[in-house]
């Protein structure tokens, strides 16, 4: 990732999307197209990655390149982190789904269900989703007071908790390497190894490229010979 910037690929996929947006808002408008779905989509987009690449420019001061530093740092733990807690979510999704569809009208698909357990996640609609259970079996009544409670538990106290911790640790890191000063990445480390100019005579130069394949030619001329 030293060899990549993002805010380069940033820009090239705004300004793609604005290009792409901008042509159907010409056929849209000499009536080629009628369809403004795909067209609101590409500049509504396009115009949220540009206002998100203005944090690039805050970035060259010191006091306001914080939030970059701290969501660079912290986004490989968090994706990890995220994944695991994918796994768990959907094991609820699907189980609330296949359980408590036929009695719940926040489980009937699987997108109501991903859209009410999101909402529980956030302290929403909490009450509603207790009180809107049908109690047509005490058993299935029984399972899903289990079920919610087991899900807002895990996922408010633990899940969630973690996951502002793992952000206000990197927070804290940020805070300290500003004040002591960054530590060299791997790829400084490697570079700063090498202690040998180029001009040092260790690395191979064209003339001694050429002198090398020279050699190699003459000595698989001098094998020929002696075969023959």
């Amino acid at each position: 990732m030293e060899f990549v910037n993002g805010w380069y690929i940033l820009i090239i996929v705004s300004d793609t999307l604005t290009i792409i947006g901008s042509i159907l808002k010409i056929e849209i408008q000499t009536k080629n197209l009628t369809s403004y779905d795909i067209c609101s989509i590409l500049l509504g987009t396009s115009t949220m990655l540009v206002w998100v690449g203005v944090i690039r420019y805050l970035g060259f001061f010191q006091k306001y390149n914080i939030l970059i530093l701290t969501l660079r740092a912290a986004f490989p733990n968090v994706i990890r982190f995220c994944c695991c807690a994918a796994m768990i979510y959907l094991g609820y999704c699907f189980c609330g789904w296949i359980v408590l569809g036929p009695y719940h009208d926040k489980f009937r698909t699987l997108n109501t269900v991903t859209e009410c357990l999101f909402s529980l996640i956030n302290g929403d609609d909490m009450f509603p989703t207790f009180k809107g259970m049908q109690q047509k079996s005490y058993l299935v009544w029984l399972f899903s007071r289990l079920y919610l409670y087991s899900f807002i538990s895990l996922f408010i106290y633990m899940v969630l908790s973690l996951f502002i911790a793992l952000i206000t640790d990197t927070y804290e890191t940020i805070k300290q390497h500003q004040r002591e000063g960054f530590p060299a990445t791997e790829l400084h480390t490697f570079m700063a190894e090498c202690k040998d100019l180029p001009n040092s005579g260790r690395y191979r130069l064209e003339k001694d490229a050429s002198s090398c394949f020279s050699c190699c030619s003459r000595f698989d001329e001098l094998e020929e010979r002696l075969e023959g």
